[in-house]
């Protein structure tokens, strides 16, 4: 894969956090003893060096969003780095060659309970509805997890985003919501 400049600063910094971790591995280890203070110093040596790994996560996954786009549009300048992890907002902005565009909202949500839990399913809704409600050419729903993925493709969800592509990143399946035509969607 090439990446732009801002890639692959992200993909160092990343590689660079990932060398630390190693090194840090290997000069501590979790103490077996009873004392809490030499647990919260190891733990906080962890946290230090890895930072929001959530941010490093998405990024990544953006990567593997680019790949599908160029693959599925033909998009060769789609920059993963461009927007930061965590800004509001779309989260996939994109335009193919004949102009046509491509939105999409990416969510490495693991469900920590059947169904996700309170919060999860929140932003979750929120975001099926922004995308099932733009005007945009092209739809899509990018999951990281393969359970997301499965719970996406229920009835209750696909209900709610009509013409929405779900997208497993991880294993490449897709999902179409089909799309409400004007007489399903008034009732009759």
């Amino acid at each position: 894969m090439t990446y732009t400049d801002p890639e692959a600063r992200a993909r160092a910094a990343i590689l660079e956090k990932d060398k630390a971790l190693r090194l840090y591995l290997a000069e501590h280890s979790f103490a077996e003893d009873d004392e809490p203070s030499g647990w919260l110093a190891y733990l906080t040596g962890l946290k230090n060096l890895l930072g929001n790994v959530s941010n490093d996560l998405g990024f990544v996954a953006t990567l593997l969003v680019k790949r599908y786009l160029a693959e599925r549009f033909g998009i060769a300048d789609f920059d993963a780095a461009a927007k930061a992890q965590g800004a509001a907002g779309i989260d996939i902005e994109a335009r193919t060659g004949d102009g046509g565009s491509v939105i999409g909202e990416l969510k490495t949500t693991k469900p920590y309970q059947p169904g996700f839990g309170a919060q999860q399913r929140t932003m979750m809704i929120k975001d099926l509805a922004r995308l099932a409600q733009a005007g945009a050419d092209h739809r899509l729903m990018f999951v990281t997890d393969p359970e997301t993925f499965a719970i996406l493709c229920k009835p209750l969800w696909v209900a709610r985003a009509p013409g929405v592509d779900i997208v497993d990143l991880a294993t490449g399946r897709t999902f179409s919501c089909p799309k409400v035509n004007a007489h399903q969607s008034d009732g009759g």
